[in-house]
């Protein structure tokens, strides 16, 4: 495979590794992924040091007139992985455009499986059940988004406690302490909001009880009498 595409120049190619990804990850996560790949065009890669199959990169991107953001990535040809400084991987999941911009520059054509992540793929059923279905798309989907986030980020932290007792004593505590200020601070929003509920249905009331005074056509009665007595 490797050397076809070497002989017909499509290593460079980069929907070699982004076919790779629009294949299995849903639309909506391989659009974000496609803004990477976009932006690796605009990444400067250098290389700064390689001994043995591992290499180290320097890549950079011009933001603004007075702000260049610079990374360093690894890339290790035997374990076929690559990291970078940023951790966008680590923290969203997907590869950021200086590791892509990197493993371009490797010709690499296929990615490791460790970084197609299956809580993305088009076959997981997406566990949203406590999220009450609603007829505005606009905010179940943010809250979807939020959902899957918080998963992606608990998963991580259970991975690295999971490897010592001692670490997970402190996710516990931190778990106990942070349910207990979620609930406080919910039990606000539904106080706050009750109340302004209750303040809007004595409004409407007030509305309903008090109806606007129509003036009747014709002379006031009291001035109709008044000549009668005369």
């Amino acid at each position: 495979m490797n050397d076809f595409l070497l002989k017909y120049g499509l290593v460079d190619n980069k929907w070699l590794l982004e076919a790779q990804f629009q294949h299995v990850y849903t639309h909506q996560k391989f659009r974000k992924l496609q803004a990477q790949f976009r932006g690796k065009a605009n990444c400067i890669t250098r290389l700064t040091n390689s001994a043995l199959g591992y290499s180290v990169y320097e890549a950079g991107e011009q933001v603004s007139s007075s702000i260049f953001n610079k990374f360093t990535v690894t890339y290790n040809s035997v374990a076929a992985q690559v990291k970078c400084q940023c951790l966008l991987f680590e923290s969203r999941g997907i590869l950021c455009r200086y590791a892509l911009r990197v493993l371009s520059f490797e010709r690499v054509i296929q990615v490791s499986p460790r970084y197609i992540l299956e809580r993305w793929s088009k076959k997981v059923k997406r566990r949203h059940a406590h999220i009450k279905s609603s007829h505005d798309e606009s905010l179940l989907e943010p809250r979807s988004k939020w959902f899957d986030e918080l998963m992606f980020c608990s998963q991580n932290i259970y991975k690295f406690a999971s490897e010592f007792e001692e670490l997970i004593a402190i996710l516990h505590r931190a778990y106990d302490n942070v349910m207990v200020e979620m609930e406080e601070l919910k039990a606000k929003g539904k106080e706050t909001y009750s109340l302004s509920h209750e303040d809007a249905n004595l409004e409407s009331i007030n509305e309903l009880e008090s109806p606007p005074r129509v003036r009747t056509r014709g002379r006031p009665k009291n001035r109709l009498s008044s000549k009668l007595d005369k």
